[in-house]
């Protein structure tokens, strides 16, 4: 299987899904193919599907009416954390197999305790939201 070309199916499919908004396609083209080259594909199902239900909290959290109690509102804010930790988590094993100059650009652009990386982590997730539809349409088609 030529990994690179397979990887472009993909990522050409979840841009298509996304109506050509994509934010960090590059990126999201190279995590497919380092989790086809490595056999990580059920990881990459889990990284989108973490990916979305961390966009799925911090909406709830940033639309925030008077309606949510504190408490509540504080357990969403752990929820959300934690679910981008195993984004990140997820990505870093994923990782593994790149090269080192790869893992370093990734390590500066996405993991990086900064606002910067942090919004671009979340830029990444929300691309992972339309692979996450990606793999839920491919479900619906072998079944």
């Amino acid at each position: 299987m030529d990994y690179k070309v397979e990887a472009e199916k993909i990522c050409n499919a979840v841009e298509d899904l996304a109506k050509g908004k994509l934010k960090n396609k590059e990126d999201l083209l190279r995590i497919i193919e380092l989790a086809l080259s490595s056999n990580k594909m059920k990881q990459l199902e889990k990284l989108a599907f973490y990916s979305k239900f961390s966009r799925g909290i911090l909406r709830i959290i940033q639309n925030r009416d008077n309606k949510l109690d504190d408490e509540y509102f504080k357990s969403l804010q752990n929820e959300y954390l934690k679910s981008i930790q195993e984004v990140k988590n997820i990505l870093e094993e994923l990782l593994k197999n790149a090269t080192q100059f790869l893992r370093t650009i990734y390590q500066e652009k996405f993991f990086k305790m900064t606002m910067q990386s942090f919004n671009a982590l979340n830029d990444l997730c929300d691309d992972m939201v339309y692979l996450k539809y990606y793999f839920n349409d491919r479900k619906g088609l072998s079944e």
